[in-house]
């Protein structure tokens, strides 16, 4: 591993949660100290890679319990791997990373989706596979998932 490699911190949580107030809050905290950061927002709105997310949201292939989480994970993913190779980039150049959700978004949010754990572990598994070593995206060298209470 190169010695000047960055760090890739992933900011996740539920709707609300305020993962883009803490992502700004870290990035000018770390960039006051003169680290070079860099800020990934997901989906990616308003970019060809995100079009197919935008239209689940917008209920255009039907409702979330009709495309399932298998089908709505492949659009969040094909969203990443596009963004990955920006993300490849910056960490190459040392920059630290920030990203306003990331896999564990989409593990949380389609993984709601089925009640049966031995299903859910499958569905992780494969959304695992998918993301880190079929589309090989970057892994995050931090994961912070905040929590308030509803």
């Amino acid at each position: 591993m190169n010695k000047n490699q960055g760090k890739f911190i992933v900011i996740d949580g539920t709707d609300g949660s305020g993962k883009a107030t803490q992502t700004q809050l870290l990035a000018q905290r770390l960039e006051r100290v003169g680290l070079n950061v860099a800020i990934a927002d997901f989906p990616q709105y308003n970019t060809k890679s995100a079009g197919p997310v935008e239209e689940y949201l917008s209920g255009k292939y039907g409702s979330p319990e009709e495309v399932g989480p298998y089908q709505a994970s492949i659009f969040y993913a094909c969203d990443r791997y596009d963004a990955s190779f920006k993300i490849k980039t910056w960490l190459a150049e040392g920059k630290i990373v920030i990203s306003n959700r990331y896999v564990t978004a989409n593990m949380g949010h389609q993984g709601g989706k089925i009640s049966n754990l031995l299903e859910k572990k499958h569905f992780f598994d494969w959304l695992y596979q998918l993301e880190y070593e079929i589309f090989n995206i970057p892994r995050p060298d931090l994961n912070i998932i905040l929590h308030v209470d509803a």
